[in-house]
């Protein structure tokens, strides 16, 4: 593996690079691997790190700045889309060694389910929250809010948040760039349901009751076509991002499928 790793503070959080990825690693050597994969505008550890101290306990937890985002810069020349987010992902799953446990909110689960489409081996269960496997109006709705100075009118708060995180891409600015990338240039998977023939590992698929960039019909075809593999938990009052709106709730939920996903796996059962 790619890594340069060091202490953080208190010893308890690991950081560094893994795979060209500004990556926090928590929980103990050698329990199962758990990658957690961040949505549009987010890091690794902002999206998820209501989820991680319970997380950590049971798994060895990896959390990436994807590729232009937190701690993680843009490859010079690298024309930014999925692509620049499925291949060090895809790396990181190999070395890692394979298959792991994947959890991806909204565009991280975008990128899950364009992998998981094409090397459905590399996974050990997924679960995807808040995501899409083709394009449609809801989401289209959903970026559209992310135009800079209108998201900036509309949230001081949450603006100088992201100034402050997205600081180590270029300074006080870089966030701005880094909205306009997301909800410009990184679409769905673009597929149908039967691409996902081929993943026969563990499934949860998570969305908020009031989430209007997922298509819940989406979801119902992906639960047809993998049947008793796959499972859905629909949260009451939820909007987008409900890992942390709604953690009480995600919490238990993932944590009970996390542990039936390695159970499964330790029998070696598909």
């Amino acid at each position: 593996m790619r890594a340069n790793l060091s202490l953080g503070e208190g010893g308890a959080t690991r950081q560094g690079s893994v795979q060209g990825m500004h990556t926090e690693i928590e929980g103990p050597d050698g329990a199962p691997s758990l990658v957690l994969l961040h949505g549009g505008i987010g890091t690794g550890r902002s999206h998820w790190s209501k989820l991680v101290p319970a997380l950590a306990e049971r798994f060895r937890v990896y959390l990436p700045d994807l590729p232009g985002h937190g701690r993680t810069p843009l490859a010079g020349g690298v024309d930014y889309g999925m692509g620049c987010h499925v291949g060090p992902v895809t790396d990181l799953l190999e070395q890692l060694g394979p298959p792991v446990h994947v959890a991806g909110f909204s565009m991280g689960g975008h990128v899950a389910m364009t992998i998981a489409a094409d090397r459905p081996e590399l996974f050990a269960s997924l679960t995807a929250i808040g995501v899409s496997v083709r394009e449609h109006a809801g989401l289209e709705k959903w970026r559209r809010q992310f135009e800079p100075e209108t998201f900036e009118a509309a949230n001081p708060l949450w603006s100088r948040y992201l100034s402050k995180v997205h600081a180590p891409l270029g300074g006080p600015d870089a966030w701005r760039d880094v909205l306009r990338r997301d909800s410009t240039k990184v679409a769905a998977a673009s597929r149908t349901a039967e691409d996902f023939a081929d993943l026969t590992c563990p499934v949860l698929l998570v969305r908020g009751d009031r989430d209007w960039a997922v298509e819940p019909a989406q979801y119902a075809e992906l639960r047809q076509l993998w049947g008793d593999r796959s499972e859905e938990l629909v949260v009451p009052n939820g909007g987008h991002d409900v890992q942390i709106t709604r953690w009480r709730l995600v919490e238990p939920a993932l944590l009970d499928f996390l542990d039936r996903a390695v159970k499964q796996a330790a029998e070696g059962r598909p």
